[in-house]
């Protein structure tokens, strides 16, 4: 009788030893996937900050070659209604921009800067600026990145032969590819 009580206490404790072991397993992979989920997060969060300081520079660039553009308009043709237009502009981005919270400041710009990268063409010193023609004439950012990544261009030629940062490309066919 006792051999039979401690055959049987023999094979429980097998059968939790393999439990435990199958639970330590199970916890393991858990915790494997989600640090895999952390570092993915991380990635993310690095490349769309990277993507967005991106396109603060690039907006930061825009606006100065602006206020030149600006400043030689008016030394050359004095007031006109393009600098009235630029300045009441510039009076509501301002005023916007001081009601806003710093992330959504952040979020504006990066907006604004996307908007105009994608409507940005090169004029000449004393060029009138007509953003309806440039919106109608200028071919959209992704599509024509898209095309040049079809014609089997790398990212980084793309980023140089439309002006545009290597990351900005990489993000684009990123979510068009997540989209297919």
């Amino acid at each position: 009788m006792t051999g039979i009580l401690i055959f049987l206490l023999f094979v429980l404790n097998a059968i939790l030893a393999f439990a435990v072991v199958l639970l330590f397993q199970r916890q393991n992979r858990l915790m494997e996937m989600e640090k895999k989920e952390r570092q993915l997060q991380k990635e993310s969060e690095e490349l769309l900050t990277a993507f967005l300081m991106e396109l603060k520079d690039e907006n930061e660039q825009f606006i100065s070659k602006i206020n030149t553009l600006q400043r030689e308009m008016s030394i050359h043709a004095g007031r006109s209604e393009i600098n009235d237009e630029v300045k009441r502009e510039q009076e509501v981005y301002l005023d916007d921009t001081s009601q806003l919270n710093t992330k959504a400041y952040s979020r504006m710009q990066a907006v604004h800067a996307y908007k105009v990268n994608t409507q940005k063409e090169t004029l000449p010193e004393n060029a009138i600026v007509d953003t309806s023609e440039l919106i109608e004439d200028k071919k959209e950012f992704s599509e024509e990145v898209y095309e040049l990544y079809k014609q089997g261009m790398t990212i980084d030629e793309i980023a140089k032969k439309i002006k545009k940062g290597k990351t900005e490309v990489e993000l684009l066919l990123k979510f068009h590819d997540d989209l297919n």
